[in-house]
């Protein structure tokens, strides 16, 4: 039977800090690693979406897997996203990540020409034989389709290193309960999509989450709450003070991640990576989110809220 390590809590995908110049911002992002270990986070990760890791150079990929494994220190693991328009280049990433020092890789499939199962297969299978670190299978978005939850439990029993998967694509929710129950419980499902049916994941039996950033200790009273066999709380937390921030969240989340890091102290910049392909936030949308902050009553200072 394959070892994975059941993580419980927060799994955390950083942003690229940068500053209004779009250089990277090395101090700013050794303060959100130090920020998401504050906030009790059970592993670190870069170089998903939320990291504008297509907008990266080389160079700047290696430089930040370097940095983000030298100030976390082993205190947890690191995993490292290795998407990419192509089989080789992703396996390349994943070859960089054992070498700099990460612990696990995050894989979604090649998000241009997306291959079909037998494509996925090999592509998974590359992977594995490249690198000897455990894979989490990201179920995003544009590989919903082909990563199904028989597809990838096939995968999990044929191929040596893939331990995890992200539950995030099309009815994430019905696909993470036939994932735990064909594994009998030892395939781990981590959640994700910014935080949307958190609750509901939680009683599927998930309980590790990569989302809300730049809200880990608001995630993360869910998580604790529920994982310490209080439903009831979890439950309490998640309608009254999660949902209502997910309400805007979610149609802003490339916007708002980093311009909360920024509210909250711990960036100097919310710029995003030019260009940045977003609609910001309209005054009307801003002013209501406001509202919405101070009545679920989201402490801005970490230091308030998690120190």
């Amino acid at each position: 039977m394959k070892d994975a390590i059941f993580f419980r809590g927060m799994m955390p995908i950083m942003p690229t800090v940068v500053t209004e110049s779009g250089a990277l911002d090395e101090a700013g992002q050794r303060r959100v690693v130090e920020y998401c270990l504050q906030c009790g986070a059970v592993a670190i990760g870069h170089f998903g979406y939320a990291s504008e890791f297509h907008m990266l150079s080389e160079e700047q990929r290696r430089r930040l897997t370097g940095l983000i494994v030298r100030e976390v220190a082993g205190r947890v693991p690191v995993f490292i996203g290795v998407a990419a328009p192509a089989v080789h280049i992703a396996v390349e990433y994943a070859r960089q990540a054992a070498d700099l020092g990460a612990d696990l890789i995050m894989a979604t499939l090649p998000y241009i020409d997306v291959p079909d199962s037998d494509g996925a297969f090999a592509y998974y299978q590359a992977l594995s034989d490249a690198s000897p670190l455990p894979i989490i299978v990201q179920d995003a978005g544009h590989c919903a389709p082909v990563l199904t939850a028989d597809f990838m439990l096939r995968m999990h029993r044929e191929i040596e290193n893939i331990r995890y998967v992200k539950a995030e694509g099309a009815r994430f929710l019905d696909k993470a309960a036939a994932l735990i129950a064909g594994s009998g419980g030892t395939l781990p499902v981590i959640g994700g999509a910014g935080g949307k049916h958190l609750i509901h994941m939680l009683r599927l039996g998930v309980t590790a989450f990569m989302t809300g950033t730049e809200a880990l200790d608001l995630h993360g009273g869910v998580v604790r709450a529920y994982l310490a066999g209080d439903e009831a709380e979890a439950a309490r937390l998640y309608f009254e003070r999660v949902l209502p921030y997910l309400v805007f969240y979610l149609d802003h989340s490339k916007e708002l991640l980093k311009e909360m890091l920024h509210r909250r102290g711990l960036i100097d910049s919310p710029a995003m990576i030019a260009p940045a392909g977003v609609v910001p936030m309209s005054e009307t949308e801003r002013r209501e989110f406001d509202w919405i902050l101070k009545r679920i009553g989201f402490d801005q200072d970490p230091r308030k809220t998690f120190s």
